[in-house]
């Protein structure tokens, strides 16, 4: 019949609807009998079907004045929610053309405008839309303050390492992972750096200055924050992404508003801003022969390509991580100048994933197989039914809380869990009998009755070793499937993971080979120290 569009301080009596959700994590007192059921897996069936909008819409934002800054030009889902809110809009949409009367309870400014344009919403009266806005305003200046109080100190401290980078040296950039270190050794790239004594490790600006400082002692390794000026910084805290007149006319421009209003409120634009910055004076300075990063296809990535094609440096994008359905940040599609922004040549850790890779439209002549340095043949970890579960927490801080939740719901008190936090987002986990913190990685980890993973490379440590994986469906929202289009694990929301633990199946054998490649380091030297 209808949906009706209601907000929290609105809801209509019982008898007036069949049943009901939230979205964009609203609250609201409702009888739990009438939720809509299923919505995680309906969630993730309608973010499905945004692909192809997504990419068309970010190829477009990617055009705009600024907007090459911004994930959602980049399609990141696990970074950006734009795509979460078109994922909204097609359950929505699909809800209001059912028979029942559907209730969906939002306090979300933009996304409320945006879907009362929808046929067949019955829409009340708005959320206020300018205080808002105002307030995320101003978070956003003492945001941007804030990071350019921290970028020039590191400008400053950070200036005497730019010293140990040579000219023509090729180098690799990379974030200042907890597991680097330096005596050779790289979270991202292995041993590559001790295999390669010519190679220089340039730190991406996300990599604080003591963090960096430690990373430097190497005599190798240098900041990029040592190449910017700081008064560029200060000009960072006025940066803001605006939209073009002609988006008042697009079908999404609540959500595009929403999306420059969100990433405008904090300092993400900024610190990319920067980056580039840095990364294209050292280009400019330095002259590297040739690149490789851990590649992702973020903004920063597609400017470094850009520029780097300009002076004719190599470009080699490593594809360190696994490359899921979900992750639509992998695909060209969503670039906006016909390759321009894309490396040259795409090292795969795998044949699963190159063959991913060549389904998204890359050519398979840039793609090669350099091996996996993050994911070993070799384990310790093998399926003990008597062993803990591993809960793999997410990088997305809301997904992890869900996670936490779910495990501490659970009564069966025969089965313990070791959870570790992503080593980049750090976590606070309350330990309690029954749930205790590791450090220790999935191939680390010895005997294990199960993993339990939502986002992540941990879901395919799991598989491989032979381990019952289970991936957590979260409520209200995306986690991205990172596993290739041919591998799939059961898939359990919270009330579903108590008899998922209770009647756990060991996978079939997976081939570490099917999946990943032993490192060639031939053609790592081949492309980045040929002379050597």
């Amino acid at each position: 019949m209808a949906v009706l569009l209601r907000r929290s301080d609105q809801i209509p009596p019982s008898d007036a609807y069949d049943s009901w959700l939230t979205v964009t994590g609203t609250e609201a007192d409702l009888p739990r009998q009438s939720r809509l059921p299923d919505l995680s897996r309906r969630l993730q069936h309608s973010f499905d079907r945004t692909r192809d909008n997504w990419l068309s819409i970010a190829k477009r934002v990617g055009e705009y004045p600024d907007g090459s800054l911004s994930h959602t030009a980049a399609c990141a889902a696990y970074i950006n929610d734009f795509g979460l809110m078109l994922g909204w809009t097609e359950l929505i949409r699909d809800l209001a053309a059912a028979a029942d009367t559907m209730l969906v309870v939002c306090d979300d400014p933009w996304l409320y405008r945006h879907l009362e344009t929808l046929t067949g919403i019955d829409a009340g009266e708005r959320p206020l839309l300018l205080p808002v806005v105002f307030k995320m305003a101003l978070r956003g200046v003492a945001a941007r303050t804030r990071v350019a109080l921290r970028l020039i100190y590191a400008a400053i401290t950070l200036r005497p390492g730019r010293a140990v980078c040579r000219r023509a040296q090729s180098a690799l950039i990379v974030y200042g992972h907890p597991r680097s270190d330096a005596n050779g050794n790289d979270a991202y790239f292995g041993s590559l750096l001790r295999e390669l004594p010519s190679l220089g490790r340039a730190l991406h600006t996300d990599c604080m200055p003591a963090r960096a400082r430690a990373l430097c002692r190497d005599g190798r390794t240098f900041s990029l924050h040592g190449w910017g000026n700081p008064a560029f910084a200060v000009g960072l805290i006025f940066l803001r992404w605006r939209l073009p007149g002609e988006s008042e006319s697009h079908e999404n421009q609540w959500l595009l508003k929403r999306a420059t209003t969100h990433e405008n409120s904090g300092g993400s634009l900024a610190m990319t801003k920067w980056q580039t910055h840095c990364q294209d004076r050292w280009l400019a300075a330095c002259r590297p022969a040739a690149i490789s990063w851990p590649w992702e296809n973020h903004p920063w990535e597609r400017h470094l390509c850009r520029t780097a094609s300009r002076m004719g440096i190599l470009r080699a994008g490593y594809q360190h991580a696994v490359v899921g359905r979900h992750q639509f940040n992998f695909s060209p599609a969503s670039n906006p100048d016909d390759g321009y922004s894309l490396p040259d040549i795409i090292m795969c850790n795998g044949p699963a994933y190159r063959k991913q890779l060549a389904d998204l439209g890359f050519d398979m002549e840039k793609l090669r197989l350099g091996g996996a340095f993050r994911v070993s043949k070799t384990t310790s970890a093998y399926h003990d039914p008597a062993g803990p579960v591993y809960i793999a927490l997410s990088s997305i801080e809301a997904v992890t809380r869900q996670m936490l939740e779910a495990v501490s719901a659970l009564t069966c008190s025969r089965v313990t869990f070791v959870a570790k936090d992503h080593p980049l987002y750090p976590m606070t986990i309350p330990e309690s009998p029954q749930l205790r913190r590791t450090d220790k990685t999935i191939p680390e980890s010895g005997g294990l009755s199960a993993v339990i993973y939502s986002t992540g490379t941990t879901g395919l440590e799991g598989l491989l070793a032979g381990v019952p994986t289970i991936r957590f469906l979260p409520a209200d929202r995306i986690a991205p499937d990172i596993l290739p289009d041919d591998l799939a694990v059961p898939e359990r929301t919270c009330e579903e993971l108590q008899e998922a633990l209770l009647d756990l199946k060991q996978p079939s054998p997976l081939n570490w080979a099917d999946v990943m490649a032993p490192i060639d380091m031939a053609s790592w030297r081949a492309v980045l120290a040929p002379e050597s």
